[in-house]
């Protein structure tokens, strides 16, 4: 009976500890689109490729591999000469916006001037969404072409003022 007991005591504090250690086993926090993009800079600074492609979203890793293959180069390879430059410090990140798996955070860097980075939730995950960045642009460049400017912006188009003393045409 007393060896009953006792494996009946420790079965019971092997399933205290199980169900303790399960509970406080948390998965690490998942990184806000700030911390990505903060992140990105840093692994860029340091060179690091695949850290970098971690912070990439799938569209984007795409976009980088289209875009290597038209350069006759690796995606690794374009991956390195597009970080080498443009990124020194962390910009200034404001304005972090959350909406269901789509994020956009604004950035103020030194050499290129104010800009809003789109970000996408894959996985859990928050990556930098550079092929919505670009489609953004693109669509913003469509827009400015198509809008047709004013005629008094034009040039030659203008129509002569009237002298003030001329008097009206009778009709």
């Amino acid at each position: 009976m007393k060896i009953y007991q006792e494996s009946i005591i420790i079965l019971a504090a092997l399933f205290i500890i199980g169900c303790g250690g399960a509970a406080t086993t948390t998965e690490p926090p998942i990184a806000s689109p700030t911390e990505t993009l903060k992140t990105f800079v840093e692994v860029s600074k340091k060179k690091d490729i695949e850290a970098v492609k971690k912070t990439l979203s799938k569209g984007s890793l795409e976009l980088v591999r289209k875009t290597a293959q038209a350069q006759n180069i690796s995606a690794d390879e374009l991956l390195q000469r597009s970080n080498s430059d443009m990124l020194d410090d962390v910009p200034d990140i404001s304005n972090e916006r959350i909406e269901n798996d789509t994020a956009s955070v604004d950035v103020k860097i030194k050499t290129a001037g104010s800009d809003t980075i789109p970000f996408v939730k894959e996985d859990g995950v928050w990556k930098i969404a550079f092929d919505k960045y670009q489609q953004t642009m693109m669509e913003k460049m469509r827009q400015e072409m198509e809008t047709p400017e004013s005629d008094a912006a034009k040039p030659g188009t203008q129509k002569p003022n009237a002298p003030a003393d001329q008097p009206a045409a009778n009709k």
